[in-house]
């Protein structure tokens, strides 16, 4: 274990995070004298159960914490592959951040699906209204015009050529 490196990593992004370690102990649910002990490196083994509480509270990278506390890489190989994480290695800010990107494309998507839905309904009325003046002027009960028919249809058709248009699929979060 790399105790100067673990208290470096820790202490700096806690006064990233603008917290003393009392707070970090309480926010943590660490004993104070515990996260002492572990910041100045008197505890050779620290518990991963610690590590996650306190790469959580700090969004730090859980993976390199456990790394600089000296477990070795097949351990945490193994941790990850059982728990099949591929998110091991981001802290929780990161995570918030892609969960928020999510959200976002989700919100996009279902409104470029509901613009189409709304399109094509009015085209449909738009098409219903053509066939019905046309059925009238076939039977010499109305004085619409081939002229105004193809002028209606053009508008429908105008409504209907966003709807033929494929989604943005760039503007869904990239896979990391």
């Amino acid at each position: 274990m790399n105790s100067e490196e673990l208290k470096n990593l820790i202490e700096s992004a806690r006064e990233v995070k603008g917290i003393s370690q009392r707070e970090l102990a309480k926010l943590t649910g660490i004993s104070r004298s515990t996260l002492n002990d572990l910041i100045n490196g008197k505890i050779k083994k620290v518990d991963i159960d610690d590590l996650r509480k306190i790469a959580e509270t700090l969004d730090m990278s859980l993976s390199k914490l456990l790394k600089v506390a000296g477990y070795d890489e097949m351990s945490l190989y193994f941790h990850a592959h059982k728990t099949k994480d591929k998110y091991a290695d981001k802290s929780s800010k990161d995570l918030k951040e892609l969960i928020e990107k999510y959200k976002e494309s989700e919100t996009n998507l279902l409104q470029f699906d509901s613009n189409k839905r709304d399109k094509t309904r009015e085209a449909g009325f738009v098409i219903f209204e053509v066939v019905e003046h046309l059925k009238l002027l076939k039977d010499g009960k109305s004085k619409y015009t081939l002229e105004q028919a193809i002028e209606e249809l053009t508008k429908a058709q105008e409504l209907l050529n966003p709807v033929m248009e494929k989604y943005d699929y760039s503007k869904l979060p990239k896979k990391n």
